[in-house]
């Protein structure tokens, strides 16, 4: 029996006019931070079911472990712990969708421009420096905050471990292990972007930043133009504040529980106390 996590993964249901690799439709391949959450707005308006980060938290991705299945494709990647997925493996992950974007997918943007060679690609793009900028308030926000790791350390190991793992691994495939240098992460954006464009056939790629709005988005996938105005989601550190703030109301109430009522309010209050000096500083 496979030891895999991706081989546990259910097999798609498949018809003899919609296999694996005609069901893809899309790939959103700019980085994270590029406008990918309007992106997987947009195009879920557009009638299409997008893969992004966040689905991984839906109920049916949880029950395939696709955080795990991740972690999996990374590690045979970078370290060559376990075999590389094949495309058989990411028709499996991506078997209820029909565009994709964001990380960790597009790590693998060679593996699934190759599995679904008939799919439109994107390439959503940004100022490059902005883009970093936007990356340390969020990836390295979390991943260097001594709030989460406190959290991560003793109080929920999991799940926030294995999510942490993940965001770490994301930046060392791009740096080359080296996931907190800012050089190596910019080198990183306009590599990544190069590439793409090397290895897409120019009719068949897409240059777009949200900026540009539903026209040009809409005349490449060849959809009508909707009524509604372009979604512009996730803004700046949204998502790091979000984690981060979980971090603190899981330690709060850890803290309520195995301190004493005076001691617990001792520690709230100190930590009340440096959470506003911090914050009223402008830290995270």
């Amino acid at each position: 029996m496979s030891t895999r996590w991706i081989d546990q993964v259910p097999e798609p249901k498949t018809t003899t006019t919609t296999q694996p690799p005609q069901q893809m439709q899309v790939l959103c391949l700019g980085l994270s931070r590029t406008g990918t959450m309007s992106i997987w707005t947009a195009l879920k308006m557009l009638g299409y079911r997008t893969y992004h980060f966040k689905e991984i938290h839906k109920p049916e991705n949880l029950r395939d472990k696709h955080l795990l299945c991740w972690r999996e494709a990374f590690y045979a990647k970078l370290y060559g712990s376990g075999k590389p997925y094949s495309h058989e493996d990411f028709y499996k992950l991506l078997q209820r969708y029909d565009a994709v974007t964001d990380a960790p997918a597009v790590n693998f943007s060679d593996d699934l421009i190759a599995a679904y060679p008939g799919a439109k690609v994107v390439l959503s793009t940004r100022n490059p420096e902005r883009w970093l900028e936007s990356m340390v308030r969020s990836y390295h926000a979390v991943l260097e905050s001594p709030v989460f790791r406190i959290a991560l350390t003793y109080i929920i190991p999991q799940p926030l471990s294995l999510l942490s793992e993940v965001f770490e691994l994301v930046l060392r495939d791009l740096t080359g292990g080296d996931w907190r240098s800012r050089q190596k992460l910019s080198e990183a954006f306009d590599r990544h972007n190069a590439h793409i464009r090397a290895i897409v056939p120019k009719e068949n790629l897409l240059e777009w930043e949200p900026s540009h709005g539903w026209e040009p988005l809409c005349n490449f996938l060849g959809k009508p133009v909707p009524d509604d105005p372009f979604p512009h989601s996730n803004q700046g550190d949204d998502v790091a504040k979000g984690l981060l703030m979980y971090a603190r109301l899981r330690i709060a109430k850890w803290t309520l529980r195995k301190a004493s009522w005076p001691m617990a309010s001792v520690m709230l209050a100190g930590a009340s106390w440096l959470l506003w000096r911090r914050m009223s500083l402008g830290f995270a």
